[in-house]
């Protein structure tokens, strides 16, 4: 297969290849940081750096071009990192393995991190350039977007002047963003203390893998299966007929990743172990056929041991189990079912059973403020009834279309020009910082496009070729075609 640096335009897909020999998971991005200072110390631009870690490289207006209002040139820094299973990738040692496949970009076995590292590769792109004619620039690289955008919440109040911000985090071809909905985190907790397995029991540990996964805010409307809730199901059937006792439960590990994987430890009767087998095999058929088409790789295991457990007293698992399974998850409301487009939605993100604890994460999103605290209560008040404490963390306000702004004008040209048709212009259901920056900066025009990617934040993750040069062309038009200052 040929290497991605054959591709064009080379100077993008340079930089992406740098990006991908670098690990940058979410929280985990020094090494990225210290690169992009590195190439701005070698070019020659100036830079900053807050305390929270986010980079803003200056380049200087070419000459004539000084009138021009200054712009921001936005990415962020960090990757989900996901894989699949049957391999092993450390995601803060190990550098992602990018090949070409007919016409994308994918990665081996773990997700590629063009979300948004072609966004990044392009900016660097346009940063390293002398040819290219554009006012001043401001290169903003954020850290720690996906994990609760902590660098756009603690963004340097002076780090900008930029009249005119491009957030390149959009992964659609010919789809203009000029808005998203806001999100909260959702943080549940059990304390547990542990009892025995009984001497007339064994142990049955029952997996889940092989979904789809997928973006928990673009995607959360498909009907796609969620392992966490197909474990809660499982559970819930098995305790129809037998008196299983739960040792742990996990599930999911990115808060805004639809969860691909589940396993669960139960103890079971020891004569009970062929009804548990009937149940399950019989649940698996449904569960597969009620997803052949959006999960078709489905995939339920199970085995039975006889060894000793630590199991969670039944009084404290059946409230786990009452919770998780009222809990809300997928859509919550439409604002448009006919276009698919999603107000409100949930999605029930980790469960994890460790250091005496079982821990829930959900991830709440609405363009609707009231709507999403009003679910953030139902939500408080379905687990602190089964005894779990409860913390709402990481609010983060949505951004208010501006439909018919001059700068959302001056992009819809530009883009009609590339790709001969009139864009799509659309406001999100997911998290994009835009909405933070304009809690900084009143003053500021965002809007937000980029190259088509699919599958993000999973390990099917792939960059359409030929929108990243698309992209590329689009946002040179911008540059060139931003509006002179005001006098």
């Amino acid at each position: 297969m040929d290497s991605i640096l054959s591709l064009e335009p080379q100077i993008v897909w340079k930089h992406f290849s740098d990006i991908c020999s670098i690990p940058h998971p979410s929280k985990h991005e020094d090494a990225l940081l210290a690169h992009i200072i590195s190439f701005a110390k070698q070019h020659n631009l100036p830079y900053k750096q807050d305390s929270i870690g986010n980079i803003c490289i200056t380049k200087p207006a070419t000459k004539g071009y000084e009138h021009i209002e200054t712009v921001c040139l936005q990415a962020h820094v960090d990757m989900v990192p996901q894989k699949n299973s049957h391999i092993t990738h450390d995601f803060e040692k190990d550098p992602i393995q990018p090949y070409i496949s007919g016409n994308v970009v994918k990665a081996r076995n773990t997700t590629l991190g063009a979300d948004n590292g072609i966004g990044l590769a392009t900016i660097l792109a346009i940063l390293e350039l002398q040819t290219i004619e554009h006012g001043t620039i401001e290169a903003l690289f954020t850290v720690d977007e996906e994990t609760g955008m902590t660098g756009a919440k603690n963004l340097d109040h002076t780090f900008l002047t930029a009249k005119y911000l491009i957030n390149t985090d959009t992964e659609q071809k010919n789809e203009i963003t000029i808005g998203c909905v806001g999100g909260v985190d959702a943080n549940f907790v059990w304390d547990i203390q542990y009892e025995s397995l009984p001497n007339d029991y064994i142990t049955c540990t029952i997996s889940i893998n092989g979904l789809q996964g997928g973006h928990s805010g673009f995607e959360i409307h498909l009907g796609r299966a969620n392992a966490n809730i197909v474990a809660i199901e499982i559970l819930n059937i098995l305790l129809s007929d037998i008196p299983i006792l739960l040792s742990s439960i996990d599930g999911g590990n990115m808060r805004n990743a639809i969860p691909r994987e589940a396993c669960i430890v139960i103890g079971i009767p020891k004569d009970k172990k062929q009804v548990c087998k009937n149940l399950l095999s019989k649940y698996s058929t449904q569960i597969k056929n009620k997803h052949s088409v959006s999960d078709p790789h489905l995939q339920i295991d199970y085995t039975f041991e006889d060894k000793t457990l630590q199991i969670i007293p039944n009084t404290i698992s059946k409230s786990i189990l009452q919770a998780l399974t009222e809990c809300p998850n997928g859509v919550i409301q439409f604002e448009d079912k006919s276009q698919g487009i999603v107000r409100t939605s949930t999605n029930l993100s980790i469960i994890s059973t460790h250091n005496n604890t079982v821990e829930v994460n959900c991830l709440l999103r609405s363009f609707d403020t009231k709507e999403k605290y009003e679910l953030a209560k139902k939500m408080e008040k379905i687990f602190s009834s089964q005894q779990a404490s409860c913390v709402f963390i990481g609010d983060y306000p949505g951004w208010k279309p501006q439909w018919n702004s001059e700068f959302v004008q001056i992009v819809s040209h530009i883009s009609k020009q590339v790709y001969g048709s009139e864009p799509h212009i659309l406001a999100v259901h997911a998290g994009l910082e835009c909405g933070i920056f304009l809690g900084i900066y009143p003053y500021m025009h965002c809007i937000s496009f980029g190259p088509t990617i699919r599958n993000p934040h999973s390990p099917d993750e792939e960059v359409d070729i030929d929108s990243v040069a698309q992209f590329w062309k689009v946002l040179l038009g911008v540059l060139q075609a931003i509006p002179t200052k005001s006098i």
